[in-house]
Protein backbone atom coordinates (compact mmCIF):
# COMPACT_ATOMS: atom_id res chain seq x y z
CA UNK A 1 0.00 0.00 0.00
CA UNK A 2 1.11 3.63 -0.50
CA UNK A 3 1.45 6.19 2.31
CA UNK A 4 3.20 9.55 2.92
CA UNK A 5 5.94 10.28 5.38
CA UNK A 6 4.52 12.44 8.13
CA UNK A 7 7.62 14.69 8.05
CA UNK A 8 8.78 15.10 4.44
CA UNK A 9 5.51 14.04 2.82
CA UNK A 10 7.31 11.81 0.32
CA UNK A 11 5.06 8.96 -0.98
CA UNK A 12 6.23 5.55 0.22
CA UNK A 13 5.18 2.01 -0.77
CA UNK A 14 4.95 -0.59 2.08
CA UNK A 15 3.96 -4.25 2.11
CA UNK A 16 2.97 -4.81 5.75
CA UNK A 17 0.43 -2.42 7.19
CA UNK A 18 0.11 -2.21 10.95
CA UNK A 19 3.85 -1.95 11.56
CA UNK A 20 6.60 0.70 11.92
CA UNK A 21 9.15 1.73 9.33
CA UNK A 22 11.82 4.39 8.85
CA UNK A 23 11.62 6.88 5.97
CA UNK A 24 14.68 6.43 3.77
CA UNK A 25 14.63 10.15 2.86
CA UNK A 26 14.45 11.95 6.20
CA UNK A 27 14.92 9.09 8.70
CA UNK A 28 11.60 9.73 10.46
CA UNK A 29 9.83 6.70 12.03
CA UNK A 30 6.29 6.21 10.67
CA UNK A 31 3.63 4.02 12.33
CA UNK A 32 0.99 2.59 9.97
CA UNK A 33 -2.34 1.93 11.66
CA UNK A 34 -4.82 -0.32 9.93
CA UNK A 35 -8.22 1.41 9.88
CA UNK A 36 -11.37 -0.36 11.02
CA UNK A 37 -12.62 -2.64 8.25
CA UNK A 38 -9.17 -3.59 7.06
CA UNK A 39 -6.31 -1.87 5.27
CA UNK A 40 -7.22 0.54 2.49
CA UNK A 41 -6.62 -0.58 -1.01
CA UNK A 42 -4.02 1.16 -3.19
CA UNK A 43 -5.23 4.57 -4.29
CA UNK A 44 -8.17 4.54 -1.81
CA UNK A 45 -8.10 8.08 -0.53
CA UNK A 46 -10.85 10.34 0.92
CA UNK A 47 -11.81 11.85 -2.37
CA UNK A 48 -14.39 14.23 -0.85
CA UNK A 49 -11.89 15.80 1.52
CA UNK A 50 -9.32 16.09 -1.24
CA UNK A 51 -11.75 17.91 -3.50
CA UNK A 52 -12.82 20.24 -0.67
CA UNK A 53 -9.18 21.07 -0.06
CA UNK A 54 -8.68 21.93 -3.71
CA UNK A 55 -11.67 24.27 -3.51
CA UNK A 56 -10.16 25.80 -0.37
CA UNK A 57 -6.87 26.40 -2.20
CA UNK A 58 -8.66 28.02 -5.13
CA UNK A 59 -10.75 30.15 -2.77
CA UNK A 60 -7.59 31.24 -0.95
CA UNK A 61 -6.08 32.35 -4.27
CA UNK A 62 -9.09 34.51 -5.07
CA UNK A 63 -9.68 35.81 -1.53
CA UNK A 64 -6.06 36.76 -0.88
CA UNK A 65 -5.87 38.37 -4.32
CA UNK A 66 -8.91 40.55 -3.61
CA UNK A 67 -7.57 41.42 -0.17
CA UNK A 68 -4.25 42.40 -1.72
CA UNK A 69 -6.02 44.64 -4.24
CA UNK A 70 -7.78 46.42 -1.38
CA UNK A 71 -4.66 46.71 0.80
CA UNK A 72 -2.50 48.00 -2.07
CA UNK A 73 1.16 48.10 -1.15
CA UNK A 74 0.42 46.26 2.09
CA UNK A 75 -1.07 43.55 -0.11
CA UNK A 76 2.24 43.37 -1.98
CA UNK A 77 3.99 42.86 1.38
CA UNK A 78 1.50 40.09 2.20
CA UNK A 79 2.18 38.48 -1.20
CA UNK A 80 5.94 38.71 -0.63
CA UNK A 81 5.54 36.98 2.73
CA UNK A 82 3.52 34.18 1.13
CA UNK A 83 6.13 33.88 -1.62
CA UNK A 84 8.99 33.62 0.89
CA UNK A 85 6.98 31.06 2.92
CA UNK A 86 6.40 28.97 -0.21
CA UNK A 87 10.08 29.05 -1.18
CA UNK A 88 11.10 28.07 2.35
CA UNK A 89 8.60 25.20 2.24
CA UNK A 90 10.06 24.09 -1.09
CA UNK A 91 13.56 24.01 0.46
CA UNK A 92 12.21 21.77 3.24
CA UNK A 93 12.84 24.34 5.98
CA UNK A 94 9.15 24.63 6.92
CA UNK A 95 5.82 23.30 5.73
CA UNK A 96 4.61 25.50 2.92
CA UNK A 97 1.12 27.12 2.78
CA UNK A 98 -0.18 24.65 0.16
CA UNK A 99 1.39 21.70 1.96
CA UNK A 100 -0.70 22.53 5.04
CA UNK A 101 -3.90 22.31 3.03
CA UNK A 102 -3.09 19.49 0.63
CA UNK A 103 -0.74 17.10 2.48
CA UNK A 104 -1.11 14.43 -0.24
CA UNK A 105 0.34 16.69 -2.96
CA UNK A 106 3.80 16.02 -4.33
CA UNK A 107 6.55 18.40 -3.27
CA UNK A 108 7.04 19.94 -6.73
CA UNK A 109 3.32 20.58 -7.06
CA UNK A 110 2.80 22.27 -3.72
CA UNK A 111 5.99 24.30 -4.15
CA UNK A 112 4.70 25.52 -7.52
CA UNK A 113 1.23 26.24 -6.12
CA UNK A 114 2.69 28.11 -3.14
CA UNK A 115 4.96 30.21 -5.36
CA UNK A 116 2.00 30.87 -7.68
CA UNK A 117 -0.19 31.91 -4.76
CA UNK A 118 2.50 34.26 -3.40
CA UNK A 119 3.16 35.69 -6.84
CA UNK A 120 -0.58 36.19 -7.50
CA UNK A 121 -1.14 37.98 -4.20
CA UNK A 122 2.00 40.07 -4.69
CA UNK A 123 0.88 41.07 -8.18
CA UNK A 124 -2.60 42.03 -6.89
CA UNK A 125 -1.03 44.08 -4.13
CA UNK A 126 1.21 45.91 -6.61
CA UNK A 127 -1.77 46.59 -8.89
CA UNK A 128 -3.80 47.88 -5.92
CA UNK A 129 -0.93 50.05 -4.78
CA UNK A 130 -0.35 51.48 -8.24
CA UNK A 131 -4.09 52.17 -8.60
CA UNK A 132 -4.20 53.96 -5.25
CA UNK A 133 -1.12 55.97 -6.12
CA UNK A 134 -2.66 56.95 -9.48
CA UNK A 135 -5.86 58.05 -7.76
CA UNK A 136 -3.94 60.07 -5.19
CA UNK A 137 -1.86 61.73 -7.92
CA UNK A 138 -5.05 62.46 -9.90
CA UNK A 139 -6.65 64.15 -6.88
CA UNK A 140 -3.51 66.19 -6.27
CA UNK A 141 -3.39 67.19 -9.94
CA UNK A 142 -7.08 68.16 -9.99
CA UNK A 143 -6.73 70.16 -6.78
CA UNK A 144 -3.73 71.96 -8.23
CA UNK A 145 -5.61 72.75 -11.46
CA UNK A 146 -8.62 74.03 -9.50
CA UNK A 147 -6.37 76.23 -7.39
CA UNK A 148 -4.70 77.57 -10.54
CA UNK A 149 -8.10 78.36 -12.07
CA UNK A 150 -9.22 80.14 -8.92
CA UNK A 151 -6.01 82.13 -8.82
CA UNK A 152 -6.41 83.06 -12.49
CA UNK A 153 -10.03 84.13 -11.92
CA UNK A 154 -9.04 86.17 -8.87
CA UNK A 155 -6.25 87.85 -10.81
CA UNK A 156 -8.63 88.59 -13.71
CA UNK A 157 -11.18 90.08 -11.29
CA UNK A 158 -8.51 92.19 -9.64
CA UNK A 159 -7.35 93.35 -13.05
CA UNK A 160 -10.91 94.23 -14.09
CA UNK A 161 -11.55 96.14 -10.87
CA UNK A 162 -8.26 97.99 -11.26
CA UNK A 163 -9.04 98.86 -14.89
CA UNK A 164 -12.52 100.06 -13.97
CA UNK A 165 -11.11 102.14 -11.15
CA UNK A 166 -8.54 103.62 -13.50
CA UNK A 167 -11.15 104.33 -16.16
CA UNK A 168 -13.48 105.92 -13.60
CA UNK A 169 -10.69 108.06 -12.20
CA UNK A 170 -9.82 109.19 -15.71
CA UNK A 171 -13.50 109.84 -16.52
CA UNK A 172 -14.04 111.78 -13.28
CA UNK A 173 -10.92 113.83 -13.95
CA UNK A 174 -12.18 114.67 -17.44
CA UNK A 175 -15.58 115.68 -16.01
CA UNK A 176 -14.00 117.97 -13.43
CA UNK A 177 -11.78 119.50 -16.09
CA UNK A 178 -14.88 120.38 -18.16
CA UNK A 179 -17.03 121.38 -15.18
CA UNK A 180 -17.23 125.07 -16.00
CA UNK A 181 -18.32 124.37 -19.60
CA UNK A 182 -20.98 121.87 -18.44
CA UNK A 183 -22.35 124.28 -15.83
CA UNK A 184 -22.57 127.06 -18.39
CA UNK A 185 -24.46 124.78 -20.84
CA UNK A 186 -26.76 123.62 -18.01
CA UNK A 187 -27.64 127.21 -17.06
CA UNK A 188 -28.31 128.06 -20.71
CA UNK A 189 -30.60 125.04 -21.09
CA UNK A 190 -32.54 125.96 -17.94
CA UNK A 191 -32.96 129.53 -19.19
CA UNK A 192 -34.22 128.29 -22.56
CA UNK A 193 -36.69 125.93 -20.86
CA UNK A 194 -37.99 128.80 -18.75
CA UNK A 195 -38.44 130.95 -21.87
CA UNK A 196 -40.37 128.17 -23.61
CA UNK A 197 -42.63 127.77 -20.59
CA UNK A 198 -43.30 131.49 -20.51
CA UNK A 199 -44.24 131.40 -24.17
CA UNK A 200 -46.58 128.45 -23.64
CA UNK A 201 -44.56 125.99 -25.70
CA UNK A 202 -44.84 123.24 -23.14
CA UNK A 203 -43.76 120.32 -25.35
CA UNK A 204 -40.46 121.96 -26.37
CA UNK A 205 -39.87 123.08 -22.80
CA UNK A 206 -40.15 119.48 -21.58
CA UNK A 207 -37.77 118.28 -24.31
CA UNK A 208 -35.22 120.96 -23.45
CA UNK A 209 -35.39 120.23 -19.72
CA UNK A 210 -34.97 116.50 -20.25
CA UNK A 211 -31.91 117.09 -22.44
CA UNK A 212 -30.43 119.45 -19.85
CA UNK A 213 -30.63 116.98 -16.99
CA UNK A 214 -29.20 114.19 -19.17
CA UNK A 215 -26.20 116.39 -20.02
CA UNK A 216 -25.23 116.73 -16.35
CA UNK A 217 -26.25 113.23 -15.24
CA UNK A 218 -22.60 112.09 -15.08
CA UNK A 219 -21.72 114.97 -12.76
CA UNK A 220 -24.36 113.78 -10.29
CA UNK A 221 -22.43 110.47 -9.97
CA UNK A 222 -19.26 112.22 -8.74
CA UNK A 223 -18.41 111.91 -5.06
CA UNK A 224 -18.90 114.57 -3.91
CA UNK A 225 -21.27 116.14 -6.46
CA UNK A 226 -19.81 119.47 -7.59
CA UNK A 227 -21.31 122.40 -5.70
CA UNK A 228 -21.95 124.24 -8.97
CA UNK A 229 -24.30 121.43 -10.10
CA UNK A 230 -25.97 121.11 -6.70
CA UNK A 231 -26.68 124.82 -6.61
CA UNK A 232 -28.74 124.56 -9.83
CA UNK A 233 -30.85 121.60 -8.64
CA UNK A 234 -33.60 123.74 -6.98
CA UNK A 235 -34.13 125.67 -10.19
CA UNK A 236 -34.39 122.46 -12.20
CA UNK A 237 -36.89 121.06 -9.67
CA UNK A 238 -38.98 124.22 -9.93
CA UNK A 239 -39.17 123.98 -13.72
CA UNK A 240 -40.00 120.25 -13.50
CA UNK A 241 -42.82 120.97 -11.02
CA UNK A 242 -44.21 123.64 -13.35
CA UNK A 243 -44.25 121.19 -16.26
CA UNK A 244 -45.84 118.46 -14.10
CA UNK A 245 -48.54 120.86 -12.93
CA UNK A 246 -49.35 121.84 -16.50
CA UNK A 247 -49.41 118.21 -17.60
CA UNK A 248 -51.77 117.37 -14.76
CA UNK A 249 -54.06 120.29 -15.59
CA UNK A 250 -54.13 119.21 -19.24
CA UNK A 251 -54.98 115.62 -18.25
CA UNK A 252 -57.74 116.78 -15.89
CA UNK A 253 -59.26 119.03 -18.55
CA UNK A 254 -59.14 116.17 -21.07
CA UNK A 255 -60.86 113.93 -18.55
CA UNK A 256 -63.53 116.55 -17.88
CA UNK A 257 -64.21 116.82 -21.60
CA UNK A 258 -64.41 113.04 -21.94
CA UNK A 259 -66.62 112.63 -18.86
CA UNK A 260 -68.98 115.33 -20.08
CA UNK A 261 -69.26 113.51 -23.38
CA UNK A 262 -70.11 110.24 -21.60
CA UNK A 263 -72.73 111.59 -19.17
CA UNK A 264 -74.24 113.78 -21.88
CA UNK A 265 -74.74 110.90 -24.31
CA UNK A 266 -77.28 108.26 -23.27
CA UNK A 267 -75.68 105.59 -25.42
CA UNK A 268 -72.22 106.23 -23.93
CA UNK A 269 -73.69 106.44 -20.43
CA UNK A 270 -75.04 102.93 -20.96
CA UNK A 271 -71.75 101.67 -22.40
CA UNK A 272 -69.73 99.84 -19.74
CA UNK A 273 -66.37 100.38 -21.47
CA UNK A 274 -66.91 104.13 -21.88
CA UNK A 275 -67.88 104.61 -18.22
CA UNK A 276 -65.03 102.48 -16.87
CA UNK A 277 -62.44 104.19 -19.09
CA UNK A 278 -63.59 107.62 -17.94
CA UNK A 279 -63.41 106.58 -14.29
CA UNK A 280 -59.89 105.11 -14.68
CA UNK A 281 -58.57 108.32 -16.20
CA UNK A 282 -59.26 110.34 -13.07
CA UNK A 283 -57.68 107.92 -10.58
CA UNK A 284 -55.07 109.62 -8.40
CA UNK A 285 -56.60 113.07 -8.73
CA UNK A 286 -55.56 115.40 -5.93
CA UNK A 287 -57.77 117.98 -4.25
CA UNK A 288 -55.26 120.67 -5.15
CA UNK A 289 -55.65 119.94 -8.88
CA UNK A 290 -57.47 122.50 -10.95
CA UNK A 291 -61.06 121.55 -11.76
CA UNK A 292 -61.26 119.18 -8.78
CA UNK A 293 -64.83 120.24 -7.88
CA UNK A 294 -66.03 119.78 -11.45
CA UNK A 295 -64.38 116.40 -11.59
CA UNK A 296 -66.16 115.35 -8.41
CA UNK A 297 -69.50 116.33 -9.90
CA UNK A 298 -68.83 114.43 -13.10
CA UNK A 299 -67.59 111.41 -11.12
CA UNK A 300 -70.94 111.29 -9.34
CA UNK A 301 -72.75 111.34 -12.67
CA UNK A 302 -70.53 108.56 -13.97
CA UNK A 303 -71.38 106.53 -10.86
CA UNK A 304 -75.07 106.98 -11.63
CA UNK A 305 -74.41 105.84 -15.21
CA UNK A 306 -72.76 102.72 -13.82
CA UNK A 307 -75.62 102.11 -11.37
CA UNK A 308 -78.22 102.51 -14.12
CA UNK A 309 -76.26 100.40 -16.58
CA UNK A 310 -78.56 98.02 -18.49
CA UNK A 311 -77.75 94.33 -18.17
CA UNK A 312 -75.86 92.60 -20.99
CA UNK A 313 -77.84 91.98 -24.15
CA UNK A 314 -79.48 88.57 -24.56
CA UNK A 315 -80.60 89.22 -28.13
CA UNK A 316 -79.44 86.89 -30.90
CA UNK A 317 -79.11 88.48 -34.35
CA UNK A 318 -78.92 86.85 -37.78
CA UNK A 319 -79.16 87.87 -41.42
CA UNK A 320 -80.09 85.02 -43.79
CA UNK A 321 -80.73 84.79 -47.51
CA UNK A 322 -84.36 84.78 -48.64
CA UNK A 323 -85.10 81.86 -51.00
CA UNK A 324 -87.08 84.30 -53.15
CA UNK A 325 -84.21 86.76 -53.32
CA UNK A 326 -82.84 89.42 -50.97
CA UNK A 327 -82.05 88.98 -47.28
CA UNK A 328 -84.05 88.66 -44.08
CA UNK A 329 -82.83 90.08 -40.75
CA UNK A 330 -83.97 88.47 -37.51
CA UNK A 331 -83.51 89.36 -33.82
CA UNK A 332 -84.67 86.91 -31.14
CA UNK A 333 -84.74 86.82 -27.35
CA UNK A 334 -85.95 84.01 -25.09
CA UNK A 335 -88.27 84.59 -22.14
CA UNK A 336 -86.63 84.79 -18.73
CA UNK A 337 -89.50 82.90 -17.10
CA UNK A 338 -90.46 79.30 -17.84
CA UNK A 339 -93.95 77.83 -17.73
CA UNK A 340 -95.74 74.51 -18.19
CA UNK A 341 -99.14 73.52 -19.61
CA UNK A 342 -101.29 70.48 -18.99
CA UNK A 343 -101.65 67.55 -21.37
CA UNK A 344 -101.04 67.41 -24.30
CA UNK A 345 -98.52 70.28 -23.94
CA UNK A 346 -96.75 69.11 -20.80
CA UNK A 347 -93.08 69.92 -20.24
CA UNK A 348 -91.24 73.02 -19.11
CA UNK A 349 -90.86 75.54 -21.93
CA UNK A 350 -89.93 79.13 -22.82
CA UNK A 351 -91.44 81.67 -25.18
CA UNK A 352 -89.57 83.63 -27.87
CA UNK A 353 -89.97 87.26 -28.94
CA UNK A 354 -88.88 87.87 -32.55
CA UNK A 355 -88.36 91.04 -34.57
CA UNK A 356 -88.05 90.32 -38.29
CA UNK A 357 -87.13 92.68 -41.12
CA UNK A 358 -88.46 91.24 -44.38
CA UNK A 359 -89.66 94.05 -46.71
CA UNK A 360 -91.26 95.49 -43.61
CA UNK A 361 -91.05 94.87 -39.88
CA UNK A 362 -92.83 92.04 -38.08
CA UNK A 363 -92.99 91.46 -34.32
CA UNK A 364 -94.33 88.19 -32.97
CA UNK A 365 -94.37 86.00 -29.87
CA UNK A 366 -94.22 82.20 -30.11
CA UNK A 367 -94.36 79.30 -27.66
CA UNK A 368 -92.87 75.85 -28.11
CA UNK A 369 -96.15 74.01 -27.36
CA UNK A 370 -99.61 75.42 -26.75
CA UNK A 371 -102.43 77.49 -28.32
CA UNK A 372 -103.00 81.24 -28.15
CA UNK A 373 -106.68 82.22 -28.06
CA UNK A 374 -106.93 84.69 -30.94
CA UNK A 375 -109.76 84.07 -33.43
CA UNK A 376 -110.13 86.76 -36.10
CA UNK A 377 -107.86 89.07 -34.10
CA UNK A 378 -107.43 89.71 -30.39
CA UNK A 379 -105.60 91.92 -27.93
CA UNK A 380 -102.84 91.32 -25.37
CA UNK A 381 -101.57 93.42 -22.48
CA UNK A 382 -98.02 94.77 -22.93
CA UNK A 383 -95.96 96.45 -20.22
CA UNK A 384 -92.54 98.06 -20.80
CA UNK A 385 -90.41 98.03 -17.60
CA UNK A 386 -92.42 99.63 -14.78
CA UNK A 387 -94.73 101.59 -17.10
CA UNK A 388 -98.48 101.22 -17.30
CA UNK A 389 -99.85 98.12 -19.07
CA UNK A 390 -101.03 98.85 -22.63
CA UNK A 391 -103.59 96.95 -24.62
CA UNK A 392 -102.04 95.88 -27.90
CA UNK A 393 -103.81 94.56 -30.93
CA UNK A 394 -102.64 91.17 -32.24
CA UNK A 395 -103.49 88.62 -34.92
CA UNK A 396 -102.68 85.00 -35.66
CA UNK A 397 -100.36 83.93 -38.51
CA UNK A 398 -101.58 83.45 -42.06
CA UNK A 399 -101.18 79.67 -41.79
CA UNK A 400 -103.68 79.68 -38.88
CA UNK A 401 -101.24 78.01 -36.49
CA UNK A 402 -102.01 78.68 -32.84
CA UNK A 403 -98.54 78.79 -31.25
CA UNK A 404 -97.61 82.25 -32.65
CA UNK A 405 -99.09 85.72 -32.16
CA UNK A 406 -98.23 88.77 -34.35
CA UNK A 407 -98.38 92.29 -32.84
CA UNK A 408 -99.69 95.28 -34.74
CA UNK A 409 -98.40 98.89 -34.58
CA UNK A 410 -94.86 97.59 -35.09
CA UNK A 411 -93.19 101.02 -35.34
CA UNK A 412 -94.71 102.13 -32.04
CA UNK A 413 -93.64 98.87 -30.41
CA UNK A 414 -90.02 99.16 -31.65
CA UNK A 415 -89.78 102.77 -30.43
CA UNK A 416 -90.61 101.70 -26.86
CA UNK A 417 -88.63 98.47 -27.15
CA UNK A 418 -85.37 100.36 -27.76
CA UNK A 419 -85.75 102.18 -24.40
CA UNK A 420 -86.89 99.20 -22.33
CA UNK A 421 -85.05 96.57 -20.33
CA UNK A 422 -87.98 94.22 -19.75
CA UNK A 423 -91.18 93.61 -21.73
CA UNK A 424 -94.08 91.58 -20.31
CA UNK A 425 -96.93 90.06 -22.34
CA UNK A 426 -100.18 88.83 -20.85
CA UNK A 427 -102.12 86.59 -23.27
CA UNK A 428 -104.87 83.98 -23.11
CA UNK A 429 -104.10 80.32 -23.84
CA UNK A 430 -106.63 77.65 -24.71
CA UNK A 431 -107.74 75.85 -21.52
CA UNK A 432 -104.82 77.49 -19.61
CA UNK A 433 -106.19 80.96 -18.96
CA UNK A 434 -104.02 84.07 -18.85
CA UNK A 435 -100.24 83.67 -18.70
CA UNK A 436 -97.54 86.33 -18.42
CA UNK A 437 -94.44 86.03 -20.63
CA UNK A 438 -91.43 88.12 -19.55
CA UNK A 439 -88.55 89.01 -21.93
CA UNK A 440 -85.14 90.64 -21.13
CA UNK A 441 -84.95 93.14 -24.02
CA UNK A 442 -82.16 95.46 -22.79
CA UNK A 443 -79.71 96.80 -25.40
CA UNK A 444 -81.91 96.00 -28.42
CA UNK A 445 -79.91 97.13 -31.48
CA UNK A 446 -81.90 97.32 -34.69
CA UNK A 447 -78.74 98.19 -36.59
CA UNK A 448 -77.52 94.63 -36.13
CA UNK A 449 -80.06 93.18 -38.56
CA UNK A 450 -82.12 95.91 -40.24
Amino acid sequence: MQIQCHRCRVPLLINHPGSQFQCPHCGAVNVVVVPQGGAPRDGQIAVGKKNMRKVAVLGSFVGLGLLALVLGWWGAVLGGALLAWSIAGGLGKVRGPVELVLPQTRRLVFVSLGVGLGSFVTTCGVLGGVSRQDMAEKKIREAKEAAEREDAAAMAEQKRVAEEATAKASHDAALRANLSTAVSAYVTALNEAQALIDSGDWAKAKTKLDAAVVAVADYRTLDPVPAEITALTPRYDELRDTLDLHRRETEVQAWITRAEGVVGDKNKCQNTEEVEAANRQVEGLRESDAGYAEVQTLSGKLDRCAADMPPPSEWRYAVVDDPMGGQVGVAKVQSSNAFEFDFPYRGLQHATLTVRDDKGTSVYVAVERGQFVCFMGCSVMVRFDDGKPQRWRAVGPSDHSTDTLFLRSEAKFLKQLKKARTVRFEAAFYQEGMRVLEFPVARFDAGQFM
